[in-house]
Order: C-alpha cells, then structure tokens, then sequence
C-alpha cells in the first residue's frame, strides 16, 4: 500500500527519519485526547457506533498494541533477513485482551509508553536498516522495508484517531 484509500495518507510522504518525530506527536495528541474523552461519561468511550466497527476506547487499545507489535517486527527484521511478519490477530486480541474494559487512562498512558518503545527503536536506525526488508502478509505477502513499516504504523496512529473520533461522534481534529 502506498496510499490509503480511506484517509488519503500518503506512505511516501512520511520518510524516515522524519517519521520518528511524527509517530511521537500522534500518539501525544491520541493520548491526550483519549484523556479528555475519559472525563466524560465512560458509555460514551464504549459505545459502538457503527456494526462491525469498535469503540473509542476499543480503537485506543489498538493502536497501543499495533506500536508494540509494530516494535518486534523492526526487531526482527533487524536480525532476521526477510523474515515472515505474523497477523497480529487484531479482533481476536481486542477480545482477548478486554478492550472494552480496559481502563481510559491507563490506555492513555499505555500509548505513551509504547510510543516510547517504538520510537527509542525507530530512531537508531540508519539508511541501511530503514532499507531492510520483510514480508508483510496482510492484505498479501508483499516484501516491504523498515521505512514502509514505519510510515505504516503512522498510517495506523493517523487513520485510527479519526476513527476513535468518529466514534465518539465527533469530526477529527485532523479534518
């Protein structure tokens, strides 16, 4: 993928090592506005809005988990050459993890840190290791580099706080 069709966010766009900075002020903004939504009544942060689609918080607890699986993909594509990159299972883990009932705040502050983990990764990398190579298996198997894959997980970060948004039933900061 180079282009979302959803949100227009462009991979190209967002090279490394720009994108460093980039993820680390989206997650910031994610959490601080996952903050403020927590102040509200938590039906509102639960609440689906569409069959199919998650909740606020549901869709917070996501993006937490995608930085921190995102995170050990960079990592083994830093050992590994070419490795085969795994589905995260993401309806399965938002199940089995408890999105639902997972705490606000504490989400908020989750974010943060795994922005942290990601970034402290990302950002030793040099030309060569953005240049790695594994393959990424969904939609298909496509041979990808490090730099898409951190674009990637900004597309993540970027496409998903538009969605928490409109869940709470509101238009995205961003639009």
């Amino acid at each position: 993928m180079t282009r979302c069709e959803t949100c227009a966010f462009a991979y190209g766009d967002h090279p490394p090592p720009g994108v460093v900075d980039e993820l680390d002020a989206a997650i910031h903004a994610f959490a601080a506005r996952l903050r403020a939504a927590a102040q509200a009544p938590r039906a509102r942060l639960v609440r689906r809005p569409a069959a199919g689609g998650w909740s606020a918080l549901e869709y917070a607890c996501h993006v937490r988990d995608v930085l921190l699986v995102q995170r050990e993909r960079l990592l083994l594509a830093l050992v590994d050459d070419t490795p085969a990159i795994v589905t995260m299972h993401r309806d399965h883990r938002s199940a089995l993890s408890g999105y639902a009932a997972a705490d606000a705040v504490r989400v908020a502050t989750h974010l943060e840190v795994a922005a942290e983990l990601f970034v402290d990764v990302a950002a030793r990398l040099d030309d060569a290791a953005w240049r790695r190579t594994c393959i990424y298996n969904h939609p298909e198997p496509t041979e990808v580099d490090l730099a898409w894959v951190a674009a990637h997980t900004l597309h993540e970060v970027v496409h998903h706080l538009d969605d928490f948004d409109r869940a709470l039933g509101r238009a995205s900061a961003g639009a």
